[in-house]
């Protein structure tokens, strides 16, 4: 049977307690679990369940966490987690029956739902995803199979993600990597796992949020990023998330992102390729 391990990112851990609630409805020696705790030196996170192991980072940033967890995994099949989630029951049994389902794929998306009991995205049907469809994926419904990711060196991109240059964007940029590289990848209308509705991702209207979209735009679509960002912007205000008389300045943050992405991508910084 295939064995899956959840890649969990933490900080300033210093118990294994967190845990429970997390898998309250599940049985935690069902999976293996890896937990990248950032932290400092003088707090320090052991594991005394042979299931569960540490890895005590003193980098910053969410993608070096995601990043530190993909390279040190060993499950078959890995479920990336945030430390604030809730899963529902039957994780194993549901995961494992979409990869027996499509043996072909090497990535499966789920669903979450949030403390109301309400999907938290606009979720596509099941089937193969679309460069489109990839934009309602966030960690907490990405399993992926290890040694697919592993061989093709799908990595987060250590500019995107909270505690980096582009406070945001963080999945996208992650799964469009993996898209790009041909890989099979598929959602599957089954539910996981219930995260809180508030999300550092989702305020959309932020100076974060501009700056990181923009730049993200860029990278993919090049020049059409300045019509793109003309046109996010009046979207903004008009579905309520910006006020008119903020329209030029959140513009000209969203110019800024597009500039700091031009000038990394000069240096060849942007595409760094993460090495454990």
């Amino acid at each position: 049977m295939k064995v899956i391990e959840i890649l969990m990112a933490t900080m300033f851990r210093e118990d294994l307690s967190f845990l429970e609630p997390i898998f309250a409805d599940n049985d935690l020696s069902d999976f293996q679990i890896l937990i990248v705790n950032q932290t400092d030196e003088d707090k320090q996170l052991k594991s005394d369940l042979a299931n569960v192991r540490v890895i005590n980072s003193f980098e910053r940033g969410s993608p070096a966490s995601r990043n530190l967890a993909i390279a040190n995994a060993k499950g078959d099949i890995c479920l990336m987690a945030d430390d604030d989630i809730v899963y529902k029951p039957n994780l194993k049994k549901t995961i494992l029956e979409a990869y027996d389902k499509h043996p072909e794929v090497d990535f499966i998306s789920f669903e979450a739902v949030n403390e109301h009991e309400k999907l938290q995205a606009n979720y596509p049907d099941e089937g193969v995803h679309d460069e489109k469809s990839l934009y309602e994926i966030y960690t907490w419904i990405i399993t992926f199979k290890r040694e697919v990711f592993k061989e093709r060196s799908i990595f987060f991109n250590h500019h995107f993600g909270v505690g980096s240059t582009f406070k945001g964007s963080t999945e996208y940029v992650f799964l469009r990597n993996a898209f790009d590289k041909g890989l099979k990848m598929l959602h599957y209308p089954k539910t996981i796992v219930m995260h809180p509705e508030e999300s550092s991702g989702r305020h959309m209207g932020s100076d974060e949020a501009f700056f990181a979209s923009s730049a993200r735009t860029h990278r993919f679509y090049g020049k059409l990023s300045y019509f793109w960002l003309l046109k996010y912007t009046l979207f903004m205000w008009k579905d309520g998330y910006i006020k008119f008389s903020e329209m030029p300045r959140k513009f000209k943050i969203g110019l800024a992102g597009i500039s700091k992405y031009k000038e990394l991508k000069r240096t060849g910084e942007i595409e760094q390729v993460y090495v454990d």
